[in-house]
Formats: C-alpha cells, structure tokens, sequence
C-alpha cells in the first residue's frame, strides 16, 4: 500500500512538471493575446427593450439593427432605420435614420467600436470608411450627439452636438456645436441660447444670444453678442465665389473679411468688405491683389489711409474744424499707391467735424462719410501731375446748438456737398457747394441758428420743423 501511494506521488509530481514546462512562456516568441471578435450583426423589425440588455432581441441587442424601436427607459441598438422612442435614452452603436424621440438623449456613434482590437478598428476607418452618422429628426430634452455626420433636424433642451459634418437645422437651449479638431462644416441653420459652434466652416445662419465661432469660412449670416470667422466670402474673395457673408453683432471677428459687418466694434484684419460702427478695425498693409479695398463706416477707423483735417468757413459757422478717418478704396502696392486701371486715386473717409459762431455763440457737432478725388497722371511716384487736383463728395449730420450750453431740443442739419480744389504748396484749396435739409423743434425759431444763407420753410415731418437751403464752403485741406 505504502508503496502505491509513492508510485502516485512520483506520477503526480513528473505530470506536474511537464504541465508547468508545456504552459511557461517562451523567451523566443511571447504568446499573442485573445483575438476579439465583433459581434455578428442581426435584423429586426421590432424591439421593446426596457433597459439595455434587458429587451426583445436579449442580451445581444447591440448587435441589432431594428426598424421600430419602443425603449421604455433606455434602449441599446447596432441601428435603427425608422423610428426610436426612449423614456430616457436612445443608443445606437453604428448608425440610424429616421426618427429619434427621447426624454433624454439621443446618442449614435457610442461604444461604436466594441469589441474590436485596436488594428480591426483602424481597418474598419481605414479601410472601409465605417463612420456612424445619423439622418432624419432627433428630438431630445437634453442631449443628441452623433459621433460622425448629420443631416436633417435636431432639437435639445440643452445641447446638439455632431462630432463630423451638419447638413440641417439644430435648434437648442443652450448650445449647438459641430466638428471635432479640423473636420465639421455645416451647412443650414443653428439656434441656441447660448452659443453656436461650427469648426470647419459655416454656410448657413447662426443664431445665439452670446457668441457664435468658427475657426474656418463664413458663406451666410451670424447674429450674436459676439461673432467670429477666420474668413468672411465676398464678391472680391479669390479665386472668386458666389458666396456673400454678413456678421451682425455687438462685437465682430475675422482676420479676412470680404463681407460686412455691422455693430458696436468691427476687427476686419484683411478688410475687402464693408464696416458699419462706432469703431471700426482693419490691416494697414495694402493687398497685393489688384482689388478694391474696404469701406469702413464708423466714428473711429483704426488702420486708416489717406486721412485729412481741414478748415473752411461755411454757411453754418465761420469755423469749422474737421478730421477723416478711412481707407484707400483703389490703393495698389507699389511703391506710389497708384491704382492700375483707375484715373483717380478714391478715399473712403469718415469725417468728424465741429463748427462755431464767435458771434452768436451758437455750435455745433457732427460726422459724416466722404469720397475723397486726386487725379492720377501716371504711375511715376515722382510725376507732380499726380494728387494736382482734389475733389469730394459726400454727407454730413451736424447737431446744431443755439448758445454755448447743450441745446437740449432735436436739431439736426443733414448736408449733402460737394468740393473741388487744387493743390497749393503741399496744401489743397477748395470751394464747395452743398444743399441742407434742417428738422427743428416747433418751439424754436430757425433764425436763432444764425445760418448764413437763405433758409426757406418747408412744412414739418415728424413733429419737428423743417427747412431747406443752399450752401457753400471754403476752406483749406491739410
């Protein structure tokens, strides 16, 4: 008996040492991890899932795609191609269309590459350009996401986010985003609350109550607090384009901008299109390309070319003091300024202008836009010919006051004008004519103005007084 047992201790003991010598890893060729595999997919037309997992296609319904779909809480899906309703949740691993109802979110693209190895999940990108997208509506009171592109309608309480490419609407509570590093452009129209986010590039609206960004092209309209847009499309934009863009806004951003813009404070940067504010700014450098330049519209324009102060006696006040502030609108970048093509150097310049009576104490404020002439007689920087003579043209609304305090009834001079001069001694001397329309308040006699001209009485417009007359100017340009 005694020896048996020691006949099966020796057995035991060599079996166990075989076993640990056929198991122990090899120091020549490691041994290769389990290889995943994906899960077979399947069809159906009906699930009613109660939690995932916990449905009609069992514990595999990650691997279904399903036409209709009812998920009491939260449902889990390859797919579905019709309609989703989900009291919490609707989740779908690789793509859906149709329709998406939930209390919570909607969700395509999560989890998308579930039990695949790294290298068969960038075969699948790779190789087959696998992307979970989403087309059709996704209505959802907090969230929808969609991991690649989308096309259609999204409406959140909170948030849409689409991580490729938007062809549609999304409307949200508070924000609205698409593109994930450099891809995502959209194309339609984003509402939200908050924010309004398009990566690559924007053909379309957005809307928000706060900002709205993207880091590539606008081709439509932004309407915020604040927006931004590397680059703004217009009819100068090269190589050319049938695209046009519009910021409007407190505060607006582009570093090319070939559009317009119109709020408190426009950055233009590269600025070929137009500015309307109360501060307006753009590059100094001429453009290389033979284009027009912008035209800013503002009190102030900060990157101005070709500004000019003045002095003349007019038919408002002996004195009158003014300063411009624009740009160069055909200005080329050799060495003289001059333009090609044109016989004229233009200027579109914002002037600001004060004027007083030592007389009868009366003033007044005012600002206005200009084009501003000098004739070109070749390209030579050193022809004399050039910048001989000098014309304007333009408008100008001046706030009139009776004495030296502030007046404190409405009344505004609107004056259209002209001028020629000729260039004296690095100065230019000019003439001027102009025609003013004059709205008053009733209470007030127009004489007390002290206006140097014939002023004929035209009736009223919108409870003030009106009045007509000619005009005139001469001055000095420095």
């Amino acid at each position: 008996m005694l020896r048996f047992i020691l006949l099966m201790l020796f057995c035991l003991r060599i079996f166990t040492a075989l076993s640990q010598e056929q198991h122990a890893p090899s120091t020549l060729q490691p041994p290769s991890p389990p290889i995943k595999r994906p899960i077979r997919e399947s069809r159906s037309f009906f699930q009613v899932a109660l939690f995932p997992g916990i449905s009609t296609n069992g514990i595999y319904s990650g691997s279904f795609y399903n036409t209709i779909s009812l998920n009491l809480f939260g449902g889990l899906s390859a797919g579905n191609h019709l309609l989703e309703i989900g009291g919490i949740s609707n989740v779908n691993l690789k793509k859906a269309t149709g329709i998406q109802l939930a209390g919570l979110a909607n969700i395509v693209g999560a989890n998308a590459f579930v039990n695949l190895t790294v290298s068969e999940e960038r075969h699948m990108i790779n190789k087959e350009d696998f992307e979970s997208n989403f087309q059709g509506i996704q209505l959802a009171g907090f969230m929808n996401y969609v991991r690649d592109h989308a096309g259609g309608i999204q409406v959140a309480g909170l948030l849409n986010v689409v991580g490729g490419d938007l062809k549609g609407v999304q409307l949200a509570g508070i924000g609205n985003s698409t593109g994930n590093g450099t891809n995502g452009y959209s194309q339609g129209f984003q509402l939200a609350g908050l924010y309004n986010i398009s990566k690559e590039s924007i053909g379309g609206i957005q809307v928000s109550s706060l900002f709205n960004y993207t880091d590539g092209g606008l081709s439509g309209t932004q309407l915020g607090l604040i927006n931004k847009a590397r680059v703004m499309y217009g009819k100068h934009t090269q190589p050319p384009t049938r695209a046009r863009s519009l910021q409007l806004g407190l505060f607006n951003f582009s570093k090319e901008m070939d559009g317009i813009q119109i709020g408190l404070i426009n950055v233009g940067g590269r600025a070929l299109g137009t500015q309307i504010a109360l501060i307006n700014f753009f590059s100094t450098y001429p453009t290389k390309e033979d284009v027009k330049k912008g035209t800013p519209i503002g009190i102030l324009n900060l990157g101005s070319r070709g500004s000019v102060f003045r002095l003349s006696y007019t038919d408002l006040f002996p004195l009158t003091i003014e300063y411009t502030t624009g740009t160069c609108w055909n200005c080329s970048s050799n060495l003289s300024e001059l333009p090609f093509h044109e016989n004229e150097i233009i200027y579109n310049q914002n002037p600001l202008m004060a004027g007083y009576n030592p007389q009868s104490k009366s003033w007044g404020f005012g600002w206005g836009f200009d084009k501003i002439l000098y004739n070109k007689h070749s390209m030579l920087p050193t022809d004399k010919l050039n910048r001989r003579r000098m014309m304007s043209a333009g408008i100008r609304f001046v706030r009139m006051n009776r004495e030296k305090k502030w007046d404190k009834e409405f009344n505004l001079v609107s004056r259209l004008h002209a001028e020629y001069g000729r260039r004296f001694k690095g100065h230019y001397v000019f003439v001027g004519a102009a025609l003013n329309y004059f709205l008053y308040n009733k209470e007030v006699d127009v004489n007390e103005f002290h206006i140097n001209s014939k002023v004929i009485s035209v009736g009223e417009l919108l409870t003030k007084k009106a009045a007509f007359w000619p005009g005139y100017s001469v001055g000095v340009q420095l």
